[in-house]
């Protein structure tokens, strides 16, 4: 058959029709967005309406083709790149050759190769200059099938659809190939007969935990690197084998669309008690209700670091943040936090959250404040407010955070109130430094206590320290016996102790493997540490080294690791019988305790920065300062080693990290 072609005129009329149908399917407000975005694309708007003529018959997949075009404006690539592809192209070469090679040297080499590219030499172009017409209805037609014709989706409909399926990338500057039908096959080989079960079939939460069960075993054991350009090619991503959670959270969530499973990514920039942040999933179940999980990772399902708090949690949406859009037309300078458009807020879906109006101090330029929490080094921006006067409001924040009010400019953040403590109850406590008053602080550590050092610290319950005056201990007698973890570096005096003896022993408690740091022993005025011969159970755990003498190498992040985990123990032969008055043991921990010989500085924020309190050179297994202002935010730095510190105040004699 011959197809005729259309006139001029008769194109015209064709396209005038569509634009009419435009007007039928959506409001004003839409339309604009839409007339907008085709034209800020310039000489690919012929393009980007192929795609909407291509649809003229089919209403639904013509919405969902309006949708990817009025929100494609917040959605950047990079430009045709030969930088890019050599990268990944050497990134999949390194996993062919190493394939069999220990995690640690892949780490090595992926990191040597990433540091061999700039990431200042992509240059970025706005998807909406050069998308096909072709992807764009590929994408459609492909999501459109797993949607309508899959198993997993029949949930879903149209408005959750076009975030959860239809979007043809999840992350910016992804490589848009044809990741669809890769990822079609993924981990697959399970799903398709999950509805011979009358109870699994159509059910979303048993096919997104199947395949990611099967990418778990995938990636397990994988060593964990920060790349300086991430790896956003799905097919490099899947051979790479080593992986951040923003990684695991990008390959789960094109993994699972492909299938039909509805799958997005959640995250939240900073965690507002340590460094760094983290990015997990979410799968929209068949009970309209978002499940989180860690894709690659964990069992779908089950609470995600339910003990961490956190102060903003966003999604990554392809439909723009039309506030967001605002401040940056704003001409203000912006957070990288709010770099993109295409956030969501949905901290309430995960905690109680409150809103708060806070009075600001500025000089009338700035039209938006942030609220920041502290990231160990800085203050970083996590939330926006409009300002309105002297008086600046914030949407859902988490509680039991310290926050500090700031603006933004190009040279960075600028305060503008105090600090304060916004509790689980939603009370806002305001952190006004006093220097009226003054305070005497004792300090132990310049980090919190975490789990896993907690962990640590909980293996000398029950350990003893013993003392005898034969090599075998035939004879011990039990000094003192542990019977909580209390801190790090533990303290026992021996006053009552007057007797001497020439062996004395740290023995552990059972299935502890003998987990001790530094072990010290003081004589009777005697300030200096005295030693003998080392002793004790012989050789490591597993053969790793970690044997009896590190015990004494005065280095609190080496330990002792027993071969066996019960019965072990390492101490000090003196040669002659010795009358101890002070023993001093650290458990295995982070290095944050207060360590002897180390210069401190304690610092604490006074109105726009940190201002020092003194430097000292510790000469015990705590810190004192005095007159200290009272209601303050303090930070201890330890200026001989080490990074991690973290604010604090101090109340009821303690300190209460934030």
């Amino acid at each position: 058959m011959v197809q005729l072609k259309k006139s001029p005129v008769k194109r015209a009329l064709s396209s005038f029709c569509i634009l009419l149908m435009f007007a039928v399917l959506t409001s004003c407000k839409q339309r604009n967005y839409l007339e907008e975005a085709l034209v800020s694309s310039g000489e690919n708007r012929p393009e980007l309406e192929k795609v909407l003529a291509h649809y003229q018959d089919n209403p639904l997949k013509l919405r969902a083709a309006q949708f990817l075009i009025e929100n494609m404006p917040g959605h950047y690539s990079y430009e045709e790149p030969n930088e890019l592809t050599r990268y990944y192209h050497e990134i999949d070469s390194v996993y062919e050759m190493y394939i069999d090679s220990a995690k640690a040297t892949l780490s090595i080499l992926y990191e040597a190769i990433s540091a061999k590219y700039d990431v200042k030499k992509l240059k970025q172009v706005p998807d909406i200059k050069y998308l096909t017409s072709n992807y764009l209805i590929d994408n459609i037609d492909r999501s459109f099938d797993v949607w309508q014709n899959g198993e997993w989706a029949t949930h879903v409909g149209f408005d959750d659809f076009c975030e959860y399926l239809l979007p043809y990338k999840c992350e910016e500057g992804e490589c848009l190939d044809n990741w669809r039908e890769y990822a079609r096959d993924i981990c697959r080989k399970d799903i398709d007969s999950l509805h011979y079960c009358s109870l699994y079939e159509n059910l979303a939460i048993r096919a997104c935990e199947t395949v990611n069960l099967e990418l778990e075993q995938l990636f397990k054991g994988g060593v964990i690197y920060r790349p300086i350009i991430p790896v956003r090619k799905l097919r490099t991503a899947m051979k790479k084998s080593l992986n951040t959670c923003d990684d695991y959270a990008y390959i789960a969530t094109l993994a699972m669309r492909a299938k039909g499973i509805p799958v997005a990514f959640d995250y939240t920039p900073q965690w507002p008690f340590r460094n760094l942040g983290h990015s997990w999933n979410i799968l929209l179940d068949n009970f309209g209700q978002n499940v989180a999980f860690l894709g690659c990772n964990t069992k779908v399902g089950i609470p995600h670091k339910e003990d961490h708090k956190m102060a903003k949690v966003f999604r990554k949406c392809y439909e723009i943040n039309r506030e967001i859009e605002k401040i940056h037309h704003s001409r203000e300078s912006i957070p990288s936090t709010f770099s993109h458009l295409c956030i969501k807020d949905v901290t309430d879906e995960y905690m109680k959250t409150f809103d708060i109006t806070i009075n600001i101090k500025q000089n009338k330029k700035h039209k938006y404040a942030y609220l920041a929490v502290f990231d160990n080094k800085n203050w970083k921006p996590v939330h926006w407010g409009k300002i309105s006067g002297n008086k600046a409001s914030f949407r859902k924040m988490g509680g039991r955070i310290v926050y500090l009010p700031v603006c933004y400019e190009a040279s960075g953040i600028v305060p503008v109130a105090n600090p304060f403590i916004l509790t689980a109850l939603g009370e806002r406590k305001e952190l006004i430094l006093d220097t009226t008053q003054r305070q005497t602080i004792r300090l132990y550590r310049k980090y919190p206590l975490l789990p896993a050092v907690y962990s640590f610290y909980k293996q000398v319950i029950g350990a003893k320290i013993q003392v005898s005056n034969y090599s075998d201990f035939r004879d011990a007698i039990t000094l003192c016996t542990a019977q909580q973890p209390g801190i790090q570096t533990c303290e026992i005096k021996l006053d009552h102790v007057l007797e001497k003896y020439r062996y004395w022993r740290y023995y552990s408690p059972e299935r502890a493997h003998c987990m001790l740091a530094e072990l010290y022993f003081y004589e009777k005025g005697n300030p200096e540490a005295i030693y003998g011969k080392i002793t004790g159970t012989d050789g490591s755990y597993s053969g790793n080294g970690k044997v009896k003498e590190l015990v004494f190498d005065k280095n609190p992040l080496t330990f002792f690791e027993a071969p066996e985990p019960s019965g072990c123990w390492v101490g000090m032969d003196f040669g002659k019988p010795v009358n101890i008055e002070k023993i001093r043991y650290l458990s295995r921990g982070d290095g944050n305790t207060i360590t002897i010989g180390d210069e401190y500085e304690l610092t604490y924020w006074n109105n726009k920065e940190w201002k020092s309190l003194g430097k000292k050179i510790a000469d015990n297994i705590y810190l004192e300062y005095d007159n200290c202002p009272a209601n303050a935010l303090f930070l201890l730095h330890n200026l001989t080693k080490g990074v991690e510190e973290r604010i604090f105040t101090y109340e009821n004699e303690k300190q209460v990290w934030w």
